[in-house]
């Protein structure tokens, strides 16, 4: 059995779940298993219960902005823990653990030591939506590390895709996945007069774009539609939301998360940038139909006209809205698709297999 180090800053959100997942079932595999991470403004209060009670947990404050100084302390601390731990493999996950994480591989470089992994779970030149300046300045960023002999671990083919063509070849896909078995089925909002629910699970952050969200909703204002929002987050965002007649839960826990989601007629997501969204795993392996963004990572699981339709503007969004609330057979069968579709290809036990099979251990 070997040591397993996970290495995340950006400790919420998707990245959380897949990391949460990853431990869970390395430690119950039988092998040692150590995460350090931050704590974000986003970390769920009850964290410590997503883990099981093998996986250690050690807290090393990062902060998401470049910081020379704190990037340096973080970076001798890590570089201490990982000297103490010897783990056989340190896998970093998003940007910042990533840069931090990988400039510290760097001491143990042709002097043995751990193998070294990162998935970006979303790469930092894709991210920014203030334009392209900053685009290529974290390109730049991304370019100089690239030359640290880390193997990258995609969570999609696309970003496979990107990885190769602007940064390296050294690149592994092993796709985001999600407990199956966990996920209700769709019932349909069930509401009277035949408004159906249309909508979203995830913070309201930049990255998943909520006033295009809101921009949507104002738009079908004369159809008999509910739209949600479930989850919280940026004020500016939620304000957006609500403007637009959205219904927007605020925090809640996955239960509940998951009780909302099986209660919706039609998903959306309107993500500005993704690495692959597990919200829209656990969407399609409910039988919903989705209807997303053509970016990174929606387009590898969204299949247009087979199990949902991708949009490039709020129009198209609105005109795909149109199709699925007129035809309900549409529904059910893109929701059947979608669900098989996830089945088929995202769950835990063949992301386990692939990440393992990407470390080099049987």
């Amino acid at each position: 059995m070997k040591h397993i180090l996970h290495v995340v800053e950006s400790f919420g959100a998707g990245t959380l779940s897949m990391v949460s997942a990853m431990a869970n079932r390395q430690s119950a595999d039988g092998h040692r298993v150590t995460i350090i991470h931050s704590v974000r403004e986003e970390t769920p209060e009850n964290w410590p219960q997503l883990f099981a009670a093998a996986v250690k947990c050690i807290h090393l404050p990062m902060q998401r902005a470049i910081n020379p100084i704190n990037d340096f302390r973080a970076g001798r601390a890590l570089y201490r823990w990982i000297k103490d731990l010897q783990p056989d493999v340190v896998h970093l996950h998003s940007s910042k653990a990533g840069a931090v994480g990988r400039l510290v591989s760097l001491a143990w470089a042709g002097h043995g030591g751990p193998r070294w992994f990162f998935s970006p779970h979303g790469l930092s030149f894709l991210q920014r939506a203030e334009g392209r300046l900053k685009n290529s300045i974290f390109l730049g960023i991304e370019k100089i590390l690239a030359g640290v002999p880390v193997t990258f671990i995609a969570c999609s083919p696309s970003e496979g895709e990107e990885i190769r063509q602007h940064l390296s070849p050294n690149v592994k896909v092993v796709n985001n996945a999600v407990d199956l078995a966990a996920i209700p089925a769709a019932t349909g909002g069930e509401l009277p007069s035949g408004v159906l629910r249309i909508g979203t699970v995830g913070r309201v952050t930049l990255a998943r774009n909520p006033e295009l969200f809101a921009e949507i909703a104002a738009q079908c204002r004369d159809l008999l539609l509910e739209f949600i929002w479930v989850g919280g987050g940026d004020e500016s965002g939620e304000a957006a939301l609500k403007d637009a007649g959205v219904s927007v839960s605020g925090w809640c826990d996955r239960s509940f998360a998951l009780q909302q989601l099986a209660s919706l007629d039609i998903y959306i997501q309107t993500s500005r940038w993704e690495g692959l969204p597990v919200a829209v795993i656990e969407a399609m392996a409910a039988g919903l139909p989705v209807i997303a963004t053509n970016v990174v990572g929606n387009r590898d699981l969204v299949k247009n006209g087979e199990n949902g339709y991708l949009a490039e503007s709020a129009a198209e969004f609105v005109q795909r809205i149109g199709q699925l609330v007129n035809d309900a057979d549409l529904r059910l069968r893109l929701g059947a698709q979608a669900k098989a579709f996830a089945q088929a290809h995202y769950s835990l036990d063949r992301m386990m297999d692939e990440l393992y099979a990407a470390y080099g251990i049987a």
